[in-house]
This record gives C-alpha cells, sequence and structure tokens, in this order.
C-alpha cells in the first residue's frame, strides 16, 4: 500500500517483480540503439466515422479511445472501438456536457461533466465503471468545500477535471478554486476524500500518471509511493538561447517524460520537444525542430517510442520520421492521418481524412510489414 496515500488500492504486484519490470524498461530504453532502420508499414483501420468536430484525449492498450464531440453545440464525452464503434459515455442527471480524458486497461474512464456547458471551464471531477455489459456508470468523486487560495485565506471549490488515470486505478487531476481557472493538482477516488498534491510539494498542473505511480506536470515529477518530488528544469541552452520553463506532458513506464521546452528567443511563446530521464537528462527528439509558438500533441509508450510534435521516433530502430504519409501502405495512401497517441504494440490511434470520399474517421493505424529509411537520423544519445 502507498505510505503517503491512505486508503489508496494495494498494489497487486510484488516489490521484486516490479523493480524487475522497471530494470527491464530502462535497459529498453537505454540499451545502445539498433541500428536497422526499419519502421512499420501502417494499414489505416477506419473505426468509427463522425462529420462534426472530434477530439481524442487518451486510449488503453486494449485498443478503446476517449474523448470528445461536439452534439448540438455541446461537448460529449465518448468511447470508441473498433468492435462497437463511437458511443457517447452518460451524463449525470441535469448535466449537458462533458469530456472524456483517459482510459486505463480496465476500461475505466476519467474526465469531467457540466451542468452548464463548457465542461473544461465550468465542469466537475468524474469517472465512468464499466459495467461489464457494454455500458458505463457515471460518478462524480467526493471533493473538496474549500482550498488554500494562492493570494491568502480560503477559497471554495467549484469542480475540476481528472485529467489521467493508470492502471492501479489512481485518478489524478485538479481542483478549481472559485475565481480561479485552475488550482491544486489533485488524487481523486472512488470511495475516499480527494488529497491536494500540492502539498506533498507538487506545485504545477498535472498532465500524465504512469503505473509506478509517478505523475508529470510542469518541471515536476512526483513519486506518489515515496512522496519524492524531483524538479527536471529546463534543457541546456541551445547556443546562446536558453528557456523559460518547460511542460511535461507525458510519461511512459520507464519513467521517461516527452516535454515542451519554451525557448526563451521572442516574447511569444516557441516551444520544442525534448525527452527527459534521470538516466540521461534532457534529449532533444528533433534538432532540425522549428520552434512553435503553441504547445503540440506529446505521447510515448514503454517501448521508448515517441509520438509528438517534431516527429515519431522509433527508438528501437533508431529512426525519426517526419512525414507521417512515408508510413502509410500504398494501399491506404488515400488517407490523410494526423500524429496520434502510440501503444505498446506501435499502433497508433489517431484522426483522419479520406480525400477520394471526403469521410472523416477516428481510425487506428495498425503495424504490419516494415518500411527501410535512410535518412541518416543520429538519434538523442542514450
Amino acid at each position: 500500500m502507498c505510505p503517503h496515500l491512505p486508503n489508496q488500492p494495494t498494489h497487486s504486484m510484488s516489490p521484486a517483480p516490479r523493480f524487475a519490470r522497471r530494470a527491464l524498461l530502462v535497459f529498453l530504453l537505454f540499451a545502445p540503439w539498433i541500428a536497422s532502420a526499419e519502421v512499420p508499414l501502417y494499414r489505416v483501420d477506419p473505426i468509427a466515422e463522425y462529420t462534426t468536430a472530434t477530439t481524442i484525449r487518451g486510449h488503453n492498450e486494449s485498443g478503446a479511445v476517449v474523448g470528445d464531440q461536439v452534439q448540438a453545440g455541446q461537448s460529449m464525452p465518448f468511447i470508441a472501438t473498433s468492435t462497437n464503434g463511437l458511443a457517447l459515455l452518460p451524463l449525470p442527471e441535469g448535466y449537458d456536457a462533458g469530456v472524456a480524458m483517459d482510459i486505463n486497461d480496465n476500461g475505466l474512464v476519467v474526465g469531467t461533466v457540466s451542468d452548464s456547458g463548457f465542461p473544461m471551464d465550468f465542469g466537475r471531477p468524474a469517472f465512468w465503471t464499466p459495467d461489464g455489459s457494454g455500458d458505463w456508470t457515471i460518478s462524480i468523486p467526493q471533493e473538496f468545500a474549500t482550498l488554500p487560495s494562492p493570494i491568502g485565506g480560503n477559497l471554495a471549490v467549484t469542480g475540476g477535471m481528472i485529467v489521467a488515470v493508470n492502471d492501479l486505478g489512481l485518478m489524478v487531476g485538479w481542483s478549481r478554486l472559485q475565481g480561479f481557472q485552475g488550482g491544486p493538482t489533485t488524487l481523486f477516488s472512488a470511495s475516499d476524500a480527494p488529497l491536494n498534491l500540492g502539498e506533498m510539494g507538487f506545485a504545477a498542473t498535472v498532465r500524465a500518471i504512469n503505473d509506478n505511480n509517478v505523475i508529470a506536470g510542469g518541471q515536476l515529477l512526483l513519486d506518489l509511493d515515496t512522496g519524492t518530488v524531483t524538479d527536471i528544469g529546463v534543457p541546456a541552452p541551445i547556443g546562446s538561447v536558453g528557456f523559460s520553463d518547460a511542460i511535461a506532458f507525458a510519461i511512459n513506464n520507464s519513467d521517461e517524460a516527452v516535454v515542451a521546452a519554451n525557448l526563451a528567443s521572442v516574447p511569444t511563446e516557441n516551444y520544442l520537444t525534448y525527452l527527459y530521464s534521470a538516466a540521461v537528462g534532457f534529449t532533444q527528439l528533433n534538432p532540425a525542430q522549428l520552434p512553435s509558438r503553441f504547445v503540440g500533441f506529446y505521447d510515448n509508450n514503454d517501448l521508448g517510442d515517441v509520438a509528438a510534435s517534431g516527429g515519431l521516433l522509433f527508438r528501437q530502430e533508431a529512426e525519426l520520421v517526419t512525414d507521417l504519409a512515408s508510413l502509410i501502405d500504398p494501399v491506404d495512401s488515400a488517407w490523410q492521418v494526423d500524429l496520434g497517441f502510440i501503444a505498446n504494440d506501435r499502433t497508433l490511434y489517431t484522426t483522419a481524412r479520406n480525400t477520394t470520399t471526403g469521410a472523416s474517421s477516428i481510425v487506428r493505424l495498425v503495424p504490419g510489414s516494415d518500411i527501410v529509411f535512410e535518412s541518416g537520423f543520429e538519434p538523442p544519445a542514450g
């Protein structure tokens, strides 16, 4: 049981196997790079066609994706699978909008719901539990009544959001302080009172949690088992230009984070993608990446593959692909695909448009035969 998290689920994995799993993942991450330069060629498998704004927010290793879709002017939470297509998740009575942010391998979905529209701004934390028959039960966890204000005194808590869940069922998000767009990172529970992780030193907005119970957000990592907070800082300057801040957006089960680093070259924001690990520190995903004014997309899997702004990195093959179209089997060349989440079997979950039919779909990109590149890419040091 987590010593710092009373009344949390008991871990089903003993310390020895868990250590062995971490050791294996670290070996995969930092073993010498394989120079075969062969990466998968992908087939496009449509999951669900859509005709209105649809956003994928998360996925699990069983092939389910979750997100939100605009219907009648409101954001509605959904789950989509190759077997059942897209299905809307239920809302509590009196609620009219919601967003599904993440799903674990047990089918537990987390996100936010609202009774006044605009769930991202006015929602309450929520989670959906599968009933085993293809339906989900919506629940709103216990919330704080008040929390200390950053300007002194206490403020009422007016909702919040659960942004991530791991396979042990730990749900993390944030609580909204009255008059603010956000508030402290919070550990939510299906049965117990919430826990303010800001009191453990996590003074950042959480973005992700892995199965080692390590959360990531801002420039911080927090190991929930030990209570250890790590400030990862920022990358070394590029020439004479440094970085003002960094945001960890994804973390895999080898505790490697994918980070958006803000290059302080001009007053506007300019983000570059970096990888961070305790063993290596920061490495730039793509040295040729142009700084982007806006934060992009970030994901990684347990093989160390990365799907992020700057390119799709196949770690074991030491291959960085910047043109996703080059990965699509010629049979499916009519599909224009977007960058998406990358699973441990290297399946990609994303959206795509068929230029022949004009249809837009949630798709999974299924890895098949290998394709050989001759880019001469030099991988980050590792």
